[in-house]
């Protein structure tokens, strides 16, 4: 295959994007690692950073082989390209499940949502193997390539633009019925844009299919795997500046703004009792047997307070 200035330079660009988030998922992981709160929105931004990774080095060969090997690696890139965009709703999916794990009612619908994104995905994954494997005249090509028709492009873009609204909303909804910090509050809105800003990336990637132009759509590719990347990881890398950056005095070392909402009971109420001249004030939930429970050995005259 013959490699012009400009094919190298626009896959040297996307190499420098892709590089850039595979870098911020790192540092994601190793920061959620260190405070000990790697949850499941951190393992699939590491499915996501993995599969940038396999990506960029696939990509590479692709452009550089021939034969079997370039049949290979042009596989490779483009499940995982399809990988790297679903993990990170999967990610951005999962957290804003932690944020409301404590409103059941929340968080079971946030598990359905997440079946829902993993049916999607995989049907997906399912119909561009059955394409691909359709025809293979795209074998015996200089460059090995397969473009998927335009029925199955239209679906890529109504599954994600559907994955996209669910976590826009998803997020509205948390806002509009849950009392959150304003901490939290800014993590969830930092959600919201970046679901919208995935649709553009997608919507692109759609629009440059239809057009049948083969370079555009690679750029296009590129650019929304690598957004979708830097996205997810981003909220923790913006929450993380901005605890370096703005630490108040009470602020907890670890505090990385995105933990669950607090649970309170509104059976807790204060109390207190009189016994003679003992005065006892306690929290209604405290155990029975508590060590400060006063059990007095005489009748005395009570009352309540």
């Amino acid at each position: 295959m013959v490699l012009s200035s400009s094919m190298i330079q626009m896959k040297a660009v996307a190499s420098v994007v892709q590089g850039m988030a595979i870098a911020l998922t790192i540092f994601r992981v190793s920061f959620r690692l260190h405070i000990m709160r790697f949850w499941w929105e951190d393992a699939w931004a590491a499915i996501a950073g993995m599969c940038g990774m396999a990506h960029l080095i696939n990509s590479w060969i692709h452009l550089l082989s021939h034969g079997t090997m370039c049949v290979v690696s042009f596989w490779a890139t483009t499940f995982m390209s399809t990988c790297i965009n679903w993990s990170a709703r999967m990610s951005i999916l999962f957290a804003i499940a932690r944020v409301a794990r404590s409103t059941q009612r929340l968080y079971r619908l946030s598990m359905a949502f997440a079946i829902l994104f993993l049916l999607m995905w995989g049907g997906f994954i399912a119909q561009k193997a059955r394409n691909f494997e359709s025809s293979s005249d795209w074998y015996q090509l200089p460059c090995p390539s397969c473009r998927i028709d335009r029925s199955m492009a239209a679906y890529q873009l109504a599954t994600k633009s559907a994955a996209d609204t669910i976590l826009v909303i998803f997020s509205f909804r948390l806002l509009w019925n849950v009392n959150l910090p304003s901490r939290q509050r800014r993590m969830i809105l930092a959600i919201f844009s970046s679901s919208m800003v995935m649709s553009m990336f997608s919507l692109f990637h759609a629009i440059a299919h239809f057009l049948v132009s083969t370079w555009v759509e690679t750029v296009a590719v590129n650019l929304e795997a690598s957004s979708s990347l830097i996205i997810c990881n981003l909220l923790v890398v913006v929450t993380y500046a901005y605890r370096v950056l703005n630490r108040k005095p009470d602020d907890p070392e670890d505090d990385d703004y995105s933990s669950t909402i607090p649970s309170v009971s509104p059976s807790q109420r204060l109390t207190t009792i009189v016994l003679g001249l003992v005065t006892e004030t306690s929290a209604s939930s405290r155990p029975l047997d508590s060590p400060t429970t006063f059990v007095p050995d005489r009748k005395e005259n009570t009352s309540s307070v």
